[in-house]
């Protein structure tokens, strides 16, 4: 039963059981391909690179050329190595070829192959099996885009490979004839994937024209009897200006690229979250309307807490801001931050204008709907106040730690083991789920070249989740690491933050420690990874968090990975934990 019960949670989003029952059908000796393939893809997507290439390697033992295997294997490869990619890809290629009847397949294993290829620059081969490709899958849009990105490549500078101009009018020619004759969705498509194409390039105007060249095919009406493609028309739109809105945020595009943000509301994510932005909404729009930019004048606000911790913290700290304008705000928060925000907001002196409430006083009534004029998730305000640099980080530090906590951890931790004078806190893994984690943390191993003894310096660990056998095997390499086993930061938050209030500075990756420094004001360096997301600009021009600005970045490169970070780090460290200096944005847009 192990099989069926693995592909049931799969297909629910229980990646956790998922794994159990694939694990138990692999040790039951089941033999049937989707085994291999969709284990496989599983413990990739969970960071589990290693795993997945074993069980990829299994199933090409027992099924020598199957070719959703070698294609998820070949994805798996593609970056670490290339050639063996090709390799896989090219063998899945000719298999469904030779089995003829499966073209999702095919047409799949061609456009990965292409654009293998012209990662490797091997454009003469990749319009060679390009043209093969017209004849035989047509108007594909995937493979359209493909030649079209070969094209481009063969244009610019940094192409040494010249195509002859007969063979190259024959495949423009080809082309141009598929593209005339291409479906609105398809033409849309791959005006889209070109957009994304030159995005990535930093060619920000050619990119929005052919964004919103693709937007306005998808937006015309169609006929009311297709429902099917009215359905994958929204999907496109939904999908594609989420993954689009994000990118314009980093490349500090914030006008449009916060419009965009609100498409996240309705994007489709796996798992239990189901949408990009996910929140609890106990009131809809009939009992109180949703704010859509208009005046506050006069108006009483409500903002809705939503996703992950460190982005409502974020996104509270304009709240502020938004009281300069509205009559009074609530906001609805989880459990875990009321206290913090709480006295936070006591403290700075809101009073009764600015109100924090529980789902718990939703449910029992004492928080109701004709208290508020307006409604809004706190994630849709940038929109419509926050489209400039400028007005973010106006009222910070935000946050208040209490008073009494921060001194006796200080206390007590300055007195530990050899005296000490100042107190680092530090963090070294960041946070979500799979291949993420991986991707924003550093290993243990590295980032112990940053503890290494300084006078009158000791680190405290700041880091959720289990970091005591981390920081035990740091102390047993006689480095002055404390682990303070009395603080939970994933079911305490407040008592967490009065134990990096009792730091003098913090190090840490992109987490939600840095929101809670940044949000005290604490000097900060973020050691930012080259898959940083949406909140932190690409421009390595940038030195400083414009949400916070107490926070520095030391960036992974892409040519030399955390080498040159760890140095700046470093000398950070040595220098005393300055404030950051430097600028927050380098765009004018």
């Amino acid at each position: 039963m192990g099989l069926p019960l693995a592909l049931k949670a799969h297909r629910q989003g229980d990646l956790v059981q998922a794994a159990a029952h694939y694990q138990r059908a692999l040790d039951q000796q089941v033999r049937e391909p989707v085994l291999f393939q969709n284990y496989g893809a599983l413990l990739r997507s969970q960071g589990n690179s290693t795993a997945a290439e074993s069980v990829y390697n299994q199933g090409l033992a027992l099924f020598p050329h199957h070719p959703s295997i070698l294609c998820n294997r070949a994805n798996l490869l593609r970056q670490s190595r290339p050639a063996s990619a090709v390799a896989d890809s090219l063998d899945a290629l000719r298999q469904f070829m030779a089995e003829g009847h499966n073209t999702k397949g095919l047409s799949g294993a061609w456009i990965t192959t292409l654009s293998q290829l012209r990662e490797l620059q091997l454009y003469s081969w990749a319009l060679a099996l390009a043209q093969k490709g017209l004849g035989l899958l047509g108007t594909d849009p995937q493979l359209l885009l493909q030649i079209l990105l070969i094209f481009e490549a063969l244009d610019s500078q940094e192409s040494t490979i010249s195509l002859g101009e007969a063979d190259a009018e024959v495949i423009r020619s080809q082309i141009d004839t598929q593209l005339e004759s291409c479906e609105p969705l398809v033409q849309a498509e791959i005006c889209l994937g070109l957009a994304a194409h030159r995005l990535g390039r930093g060619e920000l105007t050619q990119a929005l024209a052919q964004f919103e060249q693709a937007m306005a095919v998808l937006h015309q009406p169609c006929s009311s009897a297709d429902i099917e493609e009215g359905e994958k028309r929204q999907k496109l739109v939904d999908v594609n200006s989420w993954n689009f809105g994000i990118a314009l945020l980093k490349k500090e595009y914030l006008e449009r690229g916060w419009k965009l943000f609100d498409y996240g509301l309705r994007c489709p994510v796996e798992g239990q979250q189901r949408w990009q932005r996910a929140m609890r909404k106990p009131f809809g729009a009939a009992s109180i309307p949703l704010w859509r930019g208009e005046s506050l004048q006069g108006k009483r606000l409500l903002l809705l807490e939503e996703q992950a911790i460190g982005d409502a913290m974020m996104f509270l700290s304009l709240v502020p801001a938004l009281l300069e304008e509205a009559d009074s705000i609530g906001i609805l928060m989880c459990d875990r931050l009321l206290p913090i925000y709480r006295r936070s907001m006591m403290e700075l002196g809101f009073g009764e204008r600015l109100k924090i409430w529980s789902y718990s006083d939703s449910k029992s009534g004492s928080l109701r709907p004709e208290t508020y004029d307006l409604q809004s998730p706190i994630g849709s305000i940038c929109q419509h106040r926050f489209t400039s640099v400028n007005h973010y980080a106006r009222h910070t530090p935000l946050l208040k730690a209490k008073a009494q906590r921060v001194e006796q951890f200080r206390r007590e931790y300055l007195k530990q083991g050899e005296p000490a004078e100042r107190l680092i806190g530090i963090s070294w893994q960041g946070g979500g789920k799979g291949v993420r984690i991986q991707q924003k943390s550093i290993s243990s191993e590295r980032f112990a070249q940053l503890l290494q003894p300084m006078p009158g310096i000791r680190f405290v660990s700041l880091q959720y989740g289990n970091a005591a056998p981390t920081v035990d095997q740091w102390r047993q390499q006689g480095l002055d690491v404390i682990h303070d086993g009395r603080v939970n930061p994933l079911k305490q938050m407040d008592i967490w933050l009065a134990q990096v209030a009792a730091c003098d500075a913090v190090l840490s990756v992109a987490n939600t420690t840095i929101h809670g420094a940044g949000g005290l004001g604490l000097p900060t360096l973020c050691l930012l990874s080259l898959h940083s997301d949406w909140r932190w600009f690409d421009d390595p021009a940038v030195t400083r968090s414009y949400w916070y600005p107490s926070v520095g970045i030391a960036r992974e490169e892409r040519a030399t990975g955390w080498n040159q970070a760890l140095l700046q780090a470093r000398s950070w460290l040595e220098d005393g934990c300055p404030m950051p200096i430097g600028p927050v944005s380098t765009a004018s847009g």
